[in-house]
């Protein structure tokens, strides 16, 4: 039987991780309807809202299979959800997942994402013990490369026209972070 995982709720200095739920609809969808957002995302730009709450139930339904733990990122300050991040493709035999992160415009260029990839990977490696987590980037998105590197992910592949998104073919970048080279040191090359 498929391990199913709780969805806890984290916190660091300024961003509270909590579970999703269909009430963040309207701010999903302000996310996933900005195309500058979704420059280097997996699906285009949706239109209405049901898509965002569409997406939320299969979120739920992922999490409820036991195949990821998806959180809703808001301020401590203020609830509201300003962005999402994920671990997928949860695989508990070898002890390994994706990270997936996606954050509002809005809130671009504050360390946000970094805060909160640090809780979500420190979570995972920590409290899972998982192993090693994996990231499917875009090669062109130079700043969610830049973040991997800084908690250490490691390029181990590129997949040449892997995916047919707003009407052409992305490569894909592989990234990958064992346990045992968390947290980065930060004298070493990263790369």
């Amino acid at each position: 039987m498929k391990k199913t995982y709780l969805v806890p709720v984290l916190e660091s200095s300024r961003l509270r991780l909590r579970p999703l739920s269909l009430e963040d609809a309207p701010a999903v969808f302000e996310i996933h309807s900005d195309p500058e957002t979704l420059k280097y995302w997996g699906h285009g730009r949706m239109a209405t809202e049901a898509e965002a709450a569409n997406l939320i139930r299969g979120n739920l339904e992922w999490v409820e299979s036991g195949m990821s733990i998806y959180w809703a990122m808001e301020f401590l300050s203020r609830p509201g959800l300003i962005g999402t991040c994920t671990l997928f493709k949860m695989d508990e035999q070898n002890r390994r997942a994706e990270v997936g992160y996606i954050l509002n415009r809005t809130f671009w260029g504050q360390g946000l994402m970094s805060e909160a990839l640090s809780t979500m990977i420190d979570y995972a490696f920590q409290t899972l013990e998982l192993h090693r987590l994996e990231a499917d980037t875009d090669p062109k998105n130079s700043v969610s490369l830049a973040l991997l590197k800084k908690f250490g992910f490691k390029h181990e592949g590129y997949f040449r026209e892997r995916w047919w998104v707003h009407g052409q073919w992305l490569d894909s970048d592989m990234l990958g972070l064992l346990r045992s080279e968390y947290p980065p040191n930060p004298e070493s090359p990263q790369g």
